[in-house]
């Protein structure tokens, strides 16, 4: 008996891609990738920004624990000393005669954060230390001698370098001056990052980067455009192209309740 040979399957609905239809997928994808990757450097920046910003509030809490140990805030670490080097990270002090006192001996109010007096990391997240200021009251010996705060107060200080009267010398504004207005006033402590720019920071190797040309940026570095080497006026503001540094401050108020609590003050 012959073979009964069987008609060929007929397709059914099922299709695959038309090359009109797998053209189009592939560009999707490739808008969707492209989208993906444009951010990639932005994330970073977030991600280190975020980074510092929890660095710069550990540092809050590290300089508020260290004045209720000491009864005043650390003097500043050398700028100009590389990481590794003796006393690097290290506050220039206990204060002398009163007053922090720089590698030459000279009185002294700014330099880098002291990471090592503190216990907290040297640098932000782009790698570069953290400017400080502090005011000469809130960082003198204790008790103060009354050669550097000669203004009476009803209450003295014994276990304080500072008395509840005594004001801070720095200002926080929202631009340069005269432009921009007072956020902050008597601050005793400013803390800064310099941000990716890290126009002005310090490195590790103890080597200042170049100053940039935003006005708001060169307020807060230790030399105001070569100018001023103890500027008393600093720069917070939403970021912009040319600025992006961080700050960190903390009220008088907030020292002197500290202080209070720890029962070092009235």
């Amino acid at each position: 008996m012959p073979a009964v040979s069987r008609p060929p399957a007929r397709l059914t609905g099922a299709r695959g891609f038309t090359l009109t239809e797998l053209a189009v997928v592939l560009v999707i994808v490739a808008l969707v990738v492209g989208s993906l990757l444009v951010p990639l450097s932005a994330q970073i920046d977030i991600r280190n920004t975020a980074d510092t910003r929890a660095s710069l509030a550990e540092i809050r809490e590290a300089l508020l624990g260290f004045v209720a140990a000491n009864g005043r805030l650390p003097c500043p670490a050398a700028a100009s000393v590389a990481t590794g080097v003796g006393n690097a990270g290290s506050e220039q002090g206990p204060p002398v005669n009163g007053v922090c006192r720089d590698l030459n001996g000279n009185p002294t109010e700014v330099g880098v954060l002291p990471w090592v007096t503190l216990g907290v990391r040297e640098t932000d997240a782009w790698g570069r230390r953290y400017t400080y200021r502090v005011s000469t009251q809130f960082a003198q010996s204790v008790p103060p001698p009354a050669t550097v705060w000669p203004v009476p107060c009803t209450v003295s200080a014994v276990n304080a370098a500072f008395v509840l009267c005594a004001s801070g010398t720095l200002v926080v504004r929202s631009a340069a001056a005269p432009a921009g207005s007072a956020i902050a006033s008597l601050v005793p402590v400013v803390v800064i990052s310099h941000g990716k720019n890290g126009n002005g920071a310090f490195t590790p190797l103890g080597t200042q980067l170049p100053a940039g040309a935003d006005a708001d940026e060169q307020d807060n570095q230790l030399t105001n455009a070569g100018l001023n080497m103890a500027n008393s006026e600093f720069v917070s503001k939403t970021p912009t192209t040319t600025f992006d540094d961080e700050l960190l401050w903390i009220s008088r108020l907030v020292v002197f309740n500290r202080l209070i609590t720890v029962g070092k003050l009235p």
